[in-house]
């Protein structure tokens, strides 16, 4: 029997949302731990440069030509035919690109840095730790790419509980890693070894448990992977294309206000940008296990239950964005002047534009899952051109002269019309209408988001100034609590959220698998 048209696919996708997120939880709470003491040891310009080896990272990741997703994508759709044959030379394929352009990118780096510093305007004191960790990232970037290709591989075959280990390795072995560089008094270089030492760990663990996650796998010949490079590229090419735009659209502010401003001015953008992004990303999560079920629905031909998945699924997404969204703006101040104090500079109103920036990609995330399950990045890739290409250039035009409004302005304003672009595309694309897609799923969302700050923000100013200690952190969960509680009652009220249908969820009934709709 098909793995899509047994009962329980709604409770399966919540599993295995739940242990793809638990990963990510650790790693955000690794982060939130360790960063006011990371700060603190390595001062506020060398944090600006440990921020600049991950946007680099990132970027590299960025022009992977989608081999981690098309490893996912090919993998499950092989997986759900039986066709061990085809999955392993996907993965096989995945490995051998991940290879080569980290040799490609290393070879960039190489050529590029020292031009890249100087226009960067670093300053002499951390230029020579800037060049030995952005050198490092191609390094990283090759690490990272094996560790998620056999992760993909046990996700593919369902097995997200085995792919979480993998990734929880990297999160213990920053906790001891970062422990240590902290107690021995080491510095920057120190830090970037410690995040390569993590993912060839996660690399080592992740091929440990093939056996176990992906029964009847193996990886293949080269020739055999050869063979499904057209079809890879087809995947992988408009893939390359929003995954670039994606980077770029992340941190292209971070190189401008280096350039425009000054290096310190990172530091603030890092900390508001690292909270609204990995907050925002745990409802992100509840999209991990959809990409792959949609693969092997569009490859069943059940485009009824497709429709469903993304349907439900959007409603949900939404409202774990109105909830975390609401409670990040309405807590906001009082977060980071009990976490960080006076050092966290602007990093509120970072956190408050970026919080609605990702909240408005959010909008499209599960069209962006469906869209890569039915193979069909290209329309994907519209959203990512758009909200980069006016992100960048409102960045270009504003950030040199209003600072870090400009670049918050640009990322609003780039993610809102990207996210209208693709949405409209999409449902072009599958006969759905453009409302259902565009207004219907999002109005009551984004209404929630609005009200539960504004009461947060009412709330915080009656409470006493914020202190660093554990009343301190009481009262951001206080604040951050009425916010999201607020966001819930509006949510209910509109009939956006159904009870029941939580219940039904949670209890795995026939009513919580998305059914196709009468005839």
């Amino acid at each position: 029997m098909s793995t899509v048209a047994s009962g329980g696919l709604g409770r399966r996708l919540a599993t295995n949302a739940l242990h793809a997120a638990s990963g990510r939880v650790v790693a955000s709470l690794v982060w939130l731990v360790f960063t006011p003491p990371i700060l603190r040891e390595i001062g506020a310009e060398a944090f600006a440069v440990w921020s600049l080896f991950f946007a680099l990272t990132g970027n590299f990741a960025a022009l992977d030509f989608g081999i981690v997703q098309g490893t996912l994508r090919y993998v499950a759709a092989a997986r759900e035919r039986g066709d061990h044959v085809e999955g392993g030379a996907f993965a096989t394929l995945g490995l051998l690109a991940v290879l080569v352009l980290g040799a490609v990118w290393f070879t960039l780096v190489l050529v590029f840095l020292q031009p890249l510093l100087t226009w960067m305007r670093i300053p002499p004191e951390v230029v020579t730790d800037a060049h030995f960790a952005l050198m490092m990232s191609s390094i990283v970037f090759m690490l990272s790419g094996f560790a998620n290709i056999m992760i993909s591989i046990a996700q593919g075959y369902g097995r997200f509980d085995l792919a979480n280990i993998a990734v929880l390795t990297v999160s213990a072995q920053n906790v001891i890693g970062i422990s240590i560089v902290l107690y021995k008094g080491w510095g920057l270089r120190e830090l970037v070894i410690n995040v390569a030492i993590g993912w060839a760990l996660s690399t080592i663990v992740g091929f440990a448990l093939l056996s176990r996650s992906a029964p009847g796998f193996r990886f293949r010949s080269p020739r055999s992977a050869r063979a499904r490079v057209r079809e890879a590229f087809a995947f992988g090419a408009p893939m390359q294309i929003t995954n670039l735009m994606s980077a770029l659209n992340q941190n292209i502010d971070k190189f401008l206000l280096s350039r425009f401003v000054a290096l310190a001015a990172l530091t603030p953008y890092e900390l508001g940008f690292r909270v609204a992004v990995t907050a925002i990303g745990f409802p992100q999560l509840l999209m991990l296990a959809v990409m792959p079920t949609a693969a092997a629905l569009h490859s069943a031909a059940d485009l009824p239950r497709l429709r469903a998945l993304y349907e439900r699924g959007t409603r949900w997404i939404l409202v774990a964005t109105a909830l975390t969204g609401a409670a990040l703006i309405g807590s906001a101040d009082r977060l980071y002047d009990t976490w960080i104090g006076p050092e966290s500079g602007d990093a509120a109103w970072v956190l408050w534009g970026l919080t609605l920036s990702c909240s408005l990609a959010m909008a499209a995330g599960m069209a962006s899952s469906v869209a890569r399950g039915i193979a069909r990045t290209d329309l994907e890739a519209w959203f990512h051109v758009t909200s980069g290409a006016l992100h960048v250039a409102l960045s270009f035009l504003l950030l040199p002269r209003i600072g870090l409004t400009g670049a918050l302005i640009g990322s609003i304003a780039g993610n809102a019309a990207g996210a209208v672009v693709f949405l409209s595309a999409l449902s072009s694309a599958l006969g759905w209408s453009r409302a259902s897609v565009l207004i219907a799923p999002n109005l009551a969302p984004f209404a929630a988001i609005a009200l539960g700050a504004l009461a947060g923000s009412w709330v915080d100013g009656r409470l006493p100034d914020p202190r660093m200690d554990l009343l301190g952190w009481l009262l951001v969960g206080v604040v951050a609590g009425i916010s999201a509680t607020v966001a819930l009652a509006a949510l209910l009220a509109t009939r956006y959220v159904d009870l029941r249908e939580v219940r039904a969820m949670l209890a795995g009934s026939p009513a919580a698998v998305p059914a196709p709709p009468a005839p």
